[in-house]
């Protein structure tokens, strides 16, 4: 996939996700008849959807890291927090409760995923019209090869190296961070199941 289908796909993605989205703010958290629905025929009417939209921010997200890199983190935050919300949905649906109070919950939480969600389809609009400066330069490059505007000159081509350089050295920087992160989660998950299973046996 060349630059030129690679920006055209993410656009598309983007304006799928906010027509699901649209759907389900409009078909399922509208009006107060959904919340009259079991947990189950809640679970139904939303389930499709929801992994449509989650299977598409994942995509998205990994176009972001393509076109700013030097905001992964910042991406990889909002991420989280909309697959935390929808995980929250859907762990809801299954909590111990009367069906009624199940459904009103989850739907609270839907809605919020969709703020969540929301926010992160400006993102990467914003993210689309201002990508990194490495990658904005090469698509500009790219453009003037194209239509014979400019010429592609040596002395355009240095900076662009540079600029390159840069991305990839801070590329490298957060794959160090997010693989000592890794590190260190595990070091913690270690730790709390020794603890956790400490407890249980003092308890039994």
């Amino acid at each position: 996939m060349n630059w030129c289908e690679m920006i055209h796909r993410f656009g598309n993605r983007i304006d799928e996700l906010e027509g699901v989205v649209r759907e389900i703010a409009i078909d399922i958290t509208t009006g107060t008849f959904v919340e009259r629905l079991s947990p189950e025929e809640l679970w139904e009417k939303t389930n499709e959807r929801v992994s449509l939209v989650s299977d598409l921010i994942d995509e998205l997200k990994e176009y972001l890291f393509i076109l700013k890199p030097e905001s992964v983190p910042t991406f990889q935050r909002h991420v989280t927090g909309i697959h935390e919300r929808l995980d929250v949905f859907q762990e809801t649906l299954k909590m111990d409760a009367d069906d009624e109070h199940r459904s009103q919950v989850s739907i609270d939480e839907l809605r919020q995923a969709l703020v969540k969600i929301s926010d992160f389809i400006s993102l990467c609009r914003e993210t689309g019209e201002n990508p990194s400066e490495v990658i904005n330069e090469i698509l500009t490059l790219k453009e003037n090869q194209a239509t014979d505007a400019l010429p592609v000159t040596q002395d355009k081509m240095g900076p662009l190296g540079d600029l390159l350089k840069g991305a990839q050295a801070l590329h490298g920087k957060l794959e160090g961070l997010y693989a000592e992160m890794g590190y260190q989660l595990e070091a913690l998950k270690k730790e709390y199941d020794e603890l956790y299973f400490s407890l249980k046996r003092k308890e039994e």
